[in-house]
């Protein structure tokens, strides 16, 4: 007699929670890609709640929340990854500053990251693998017409854009922000290509089409998609989109993640207040979207991830939960399915 188990095929996914003094920290899962079980392996505890989280190679880099007001807390923490265990290889914190995202360039030589309370835009030397210190704050200024987010500038993304200049979305200002990169990793704004966006927009994340033609703005106060032709650094619109179906569902909603498949077919936009992912086909040629599946998540889904081209896992902060969602094609009742697996708090 024998006994034999099928060795489970996963992908690992590091989740960011907030939280009391137990919950609050850093989550490693596994995603079995099988079935899209989601499979709790290890906590690691922190003081601040962890904002953003992204991965060049073996480091993990987590922007944490200033929660004491101290100058050593906050900023930008990196962290030695493998497997399932972190060890912590450098942070810099600049006076208790909260960053809400960060990019690490491909060399590992700058960090760029963006703070949301105070409107700052900050470059950040890397030395030997490490993290040292900022070397670079860039001031953004200006307002528009929402009262309550947009009193001031807010920037909330930054990334590299396909030809080589960093890019900077503005919630606060409706600009998305072009930046040309110099010596020594420093940032010069070019007000020439940086773009101005409709009053109230609220520019929340900008993402590329593979072949870098088209780029993508996700507005988070006016709950849209910009599509826009981009060569050069120069934007030239194509489309507007609404993320959510405004004739079935008359509540305040906010646009909160968007991301596309590897394939760059399609674009998914998960949209708090509505509680759902909205699938979108891309036209390849054109860069337009269409819209064709709209699928309902747990309460408040506010960040997504996609595993091997197939599953989209999403966050969601008041229900507690991150679920998994199976990307299927020839389908004739959709796009997006549940897996009805999720792991709750």
């Amino acid at each position: 007699m024998g006994l034999f188990f099928k060795k489970r095929k996963v992908k690992p996914i590091f989740v960011g929670s907030y939280g009391n003094d137990l919950t609050r920290g850093i989550y490693v899962f596994h995603l079995d890609i099988d079935n899209g079980e989601i499979l709790k392996k290890k906590f690691y505890k922190s003081l601040a709640n962890p904002i953003a989280i992204s991965k060049r190679e073996r480091f993990i880099y987590v922007c944490y929340k200033n929660n004491t007001g101290r100058p050593t807390d906050g900023g930008l923490w990196q962290y030695a990854s493998m497997d399932l265990q972190f060890g912590l290889a450098a942070k810099s914190t600049d006076h208790g500053k909260t960053y809400v995202n960060s990019y690490v360039n491909e060399d590992r030589t700058y960090a760029y990251a963006v703070d949301y309370y105070n409107s700052e835009v900050v470059v950040i030397a890397i030395l030997k693998q490490k993290l040292i210190r900022v070397v670079q704050t860039i001031k953004h200024t200006g307002s528009s017409i929402d009262p309550k987010r947009q009193s001031e500038a807010h920037p909330c993304f930054i990334d590299m854009t396909p030809d080589h200049r960093m890019v900077v979305c503005d919630l606060g200002t409706d600009e998305v922000v072009l930046y040309d990169i110099g010596e020594k990793g420093r940032l010069y704004r070019n007000d020439e290509l940086t773009l101005k966006l409709e009053a109230g927009s609220g520019p929340k994340k900008i993402i590329f089409s593979s072949d870098g033609q088209f780029a993508y703005v996700l507005n988070e106060l006016s709950s849209q998609v910009f599509v826009y032709r981009y060569q050069d650094g120069q934007m030239s619109l194509v489309q507007k989109v609404m993320t959510y179906p405004t004739d079935e569902y008359i509540g305040q909603n906010t646009a909160t993640d968007i991301l596309m498949n590897e394939k760059g077919d399609y674009l998914f936009v998960s949209n708090s207040g509505h509680d759902s992912i909205t699938t979108f086909e891309i036209d390849t040629t054109t860069g337009m979207l269409n819209t064709v599946d709209n699928t309902d998540t747990d309460e408040k889904p506010v960040q997504m991830i996609l595993v091997i081209d197939k599953y989209v896992v999403v966050a969601c902060q008041k229900g507690g939960t991150i679920e998994s969602f199976e990307l299927k094609r020839g389908e004739s009742k959709g796009v997006l399915f549940e897996t009805f697996q999720l792991y709750g708090w």
